[in-house]
């Protein structure tokens, strides 16, 4: 099925309740078109998601896709064993589909960027 410009997806944001983030424990369901990031919906909802570079580049946004689909077609770094792994970053992830993430896992992510030797595990984790 072809998706036009103008489609909305349903995006489920849970925020750990382990989290160090003001919104802790909370779930948000945005409604994110197809030509927009999920975190910048999200900011512009009020939820405050983690992010630096907003490039796909930093990793500090990234989360885990519970469901759904999305891609990332202006990331700086996102590598096909990240897909694999069930790990987007939200600052470039456009959603194809209704999707549920868990949001900050960049310190997971980071240990697992450095198992498969991928920047920038190893230069954050010893740096």
């Amino acid at each position: 099925m072809t998706q036009s410009s103008n489609e909305m997806w349903t995006v489920t944001i849970v925020v750990p309740e382990g989290s160090s983030l003001d919104e802790a424990g909370e779930t948000y369901d945005l409604e994110v078109g197809t030509d927009e990031t999920i975190l910048a919906t999200a900011r512009s909802a009020g939820v405050w998601l983690p992010a630096d570079c907003q490039q796909g580049w930093c990793t500090t946004c990234a989360a885990r896709l519970v469901d759904g689909d999305v891609v990332h077609p202006n990331a700086r770094r996102y590598y096909d064993e990240d897909d694999e792994a069930g790990y987007i970053l939200p600052c470039t992830a456009k959603p194809r589909t209704d999707t549920t993430i868990v949001v900050d896992q960049h310190d997971d992510f980071l240990e697992f960027r450095a198992a498969n030797d991928r920047p920038p595990g190893n230069s954050k984790l010893n740096g």
